[in-house]
């Protein structure tokens, strides 16, 4: 077994950060704030040339790697800078370097195996190949769902000890704002006075032309003055989306963000009427847990890991299916007692997802990956 004196040096790669890439950046930032203010880590993070870390004080000793190239950056400067800079083991997310460090990496979903149809020819094949090397090699394999960790077992057959269940948090941020503080930041967007929201992209597996529909029964059931707002960035297949509204005639009631800041999001969650993700497959489904902590009313998938982080606080229901999805609606835009109880609810269920607690399971599979 290797012994380390005294905490476990972490190079934990943070090149997601800076580039707007949601789920993976949202989950280093708030982990490695985490890790930061442990007494058994010492952390180094590695951002790309020219980014910075998004707040002070910087978790830990923040480095920037030199090369801009991925092909060269991430499979060769990155082992070697965190080789050099005294590690004991490297984090990455998803793709892992050949190295002779340990290497621990997190495995968000694989939605690539199981639904292969929502990606394109080429980004499937990619996927499946480095990720599968990505997980045998790895020293330690972290889950952000007990869902996804059955995934990994089923798809890559890998000893069970070696793959942790390290499930995301909630930061302090997500919470009620005052009115005033919500207008100022939604003043840029005209936006409905009720609306439906859903945050994420414009990638197929997010559902969002099945939501179009749903939301168009919604309005023909009585409340046509429900909008739908979409904050999410184009993706493949973005163009569906655009399909969906126009099929529908929804020009004059769906907005379409495109990517947007923290707070602006933070602010959609206080002023949605409803916040729906109807997503087709999730390896956690960060968006749920957001709104749930600012007590807003969630419909959302009952399959895939949304079950795990939504608990009884959100209405589940089955989104591949479009008279389920606008049934759950109504309900949710109708039914007060319902309302109120999902209301009440949220918080605390969120409550029960901490980053400190991702960073404790995190740890585990450290101590996994430096005893094999």
């Amino acid at each position: 077994m290797l012994q380390t004196s005294g905490p476990i040096r972490v190079a934990l790669d943070a090149h997601t950060v800076g580039r707007k890439m949601t789920g993976n950046e949202t989950y280093v930032v708030n982990l490695a704030d985490a890790l930061a203010i442990r007494p058994d880590i010492d952390l180094v993070t590695y951002l790309d040339a020219g980014r910075t870390w998004p707040h002070d004080p910087k978790p830990g000793s923040v480095r920037h790697l030199r090369l801009r190239a991925p092909q060269l950056r991430i499979p060769l400067e990155l082992p070697f800078r965190a080789r050099r800079d005294g590690a004991d083991l490297l984090h990455v997310q998803y793709v892992a370097p050949i190295t002779r460090l340990p290497v621990v990496t997190a495995v968000h979903d694989v939605s690539f195996e199981d639904v292969p149809d929502v990606f394109s020819r080429l980004t499937t094949m990619r996927l499946k190949l480095s990720i599968r090397a990505s997980v045998r090699r790895s020293g330690a394999v972290l889950a952000l769902s007990g869902f996804t960790r059955d995934r990994i077992l089923y798809h890559y057959g890998v000893r069970p000890e070696k793959v942790i269940v390290a499930p995301a948090g909630v930061s302090g941020r997500w919470r009620r704002l005052d009115e005033g503080v919500v207008d100022d930041r939604l003043a840029p967007f005209r936006l409905p006075t009720r609306f439906v929201l859903a945050v994420g992209n414009l990638h197929p597996r997010k559902n969002i032309p099945r939501l179009v529909r749903s939301v168009a029964r919604l309005r023909s059931a009585g409340a046509d003055d429900i909008g739908l707002v979409v904050a999410g960035q184009r993706s493949w297949r973005a163009d569906d989306v655009v399909d969906a509204i126009r099929k529908v005639g929804a020009e004059d009631w769906v907005t379409l963000t495109g990517y947007v800041a923290d707070e602006v999001l933070e602010a959609l969650y206080n002023r949605a009427h409803i916040v729906a993700y109807p997503s087709l497959y999730e390896g956690f489904g960060l968006p749920v847990a957001e709104a749930l902590a600012i007590g807003a009313v969630v419909v959302a998938s009952d399959s895939t890991s949304i079950p795990e982080v939504a608990g009884d606080a959100a209405l589940l229901v089955d989104s591949t299916d479009d008279e389920a999805l606008s049934q759950g609606l109504i309900r949710a835009a109708t039914d007060d007692a319902l309302r109120a109880r999902l209301e009440a609810a949220g918080p605390q269920q969120a409550a029960l997802l901490t980053w400190d607690a991702c960073a404790a399971a995190s740890i585990e599979g450290y101590q996994v990956a430096l005893g094999g």
